[in-house]
């Protein structure tokens, strides 16, 4: 078997359980801060908000492309790819992934958090050999379905380096109940993280669990909003998905 088809053979086990890498890189980080525990006796408020900022932007990114995703695609499935039709248009027209670009840079930030310079080399590294047959096996999908259209998309937009030049006007309106039904949990979930990241490094610096009062304010105000919005889901029909509705090109 060729090294390509069993990088894309490993991509589709991989696609199944990718939730998860993030959970072991956190689980590795977390020890080597460990080791290194003297430097977070100090703290640095701009240094906090920089960090969380690199991991909002990757939010931001998964916001827009699932709001202007068309239904059935950049979805949250496990078991296999799901794609039904080929978005070429807005952040599509930019890079192929926007999601994984996305999901690069909300964890490159609590990677940065961990103030370990070779951690974020390491974190860097995992993600692209991870991510790297994960793709592989979404464009071996892609390709199978698309056929020559993908063919032809593929050699004029990036995997993850955007090309703004190429940029087309999305096809579709920004549906904004759908974007925030499907991420906010995982919106909610790192800023959780940081929370976490930020009572252990107190512990390991200082040795007291404590929060300082900007991470206070910055976790009960993502707090409310996320128990508003999870009572919305659960209980209301404000948050119901409307149907589709699509802005085609003139002469399209």
């Amino acid at each position: 078997m060729k090294t390509a088809d069993i990088m894309v053979k490993q991509g589709y086990w991989l696609f199944r359980y990718r939730s998860y890498l993030p959970l072991v890189i956190l689980a590795f980080a977390l020890a080597c801060m460990w080791t290194h525990r003297t430097m977070y006796k100090s703290d640095s408020v701009l240094f906090d908000i920089l960090c969380l900022c690199i991991s909002l932007c990757g939010e931001a990114i998964r916001i827009i492309t699932v709001g202007f995703a068309p239904n059935r695609t950049s979805g949250r499935n496990r078991t296999k790819q799901v794609a039904k039709e080929l978005n070429q248009t807005g952040i599509y027209s930019l890079f192929r992934h926007p999601l994984y670009v996305g999901n690069f840079f909300m964890w490159l930030g609590i990677a940065i958090y961990s103030k370990i310079w070779w951690l974020v080399i390491i974190f860097i590294l995992i993600y692209w050999l991870y991510y790297e047959r994960i793709i592989m096996a979404e464009e071996d999908f892609l390709k199978s379905k698309f056929g020559e259209d993908y063919e032809q998309y593929s050699s004029r937009v990036n995997a993850i380096l955007p090309r703004f030049k190429a940029y087309v006007q999305n096809k579709y309106t920004f549906r904004f109940k759908k974007a925030l039904r499907q991420d906010y949990s995982s919106f909610y979930g790192l800023i959780v993280v940081f929370l976490a990241v930020r009572l252990y490094q107190n512990w390991l610096g200082r040795g007291k669990i404590s929060l300082e009062t900007h991470w206070i304010a910055i976790g009960s105000t993502f707090t409310v909003l996320y128990l508003i919005l999870l009572a919305l889901w659960k209980w209301t029909k404000l948050l119901k998905i409307e149907k589709e509705t699509e802005k085609k090109f003139s002469g399209e």
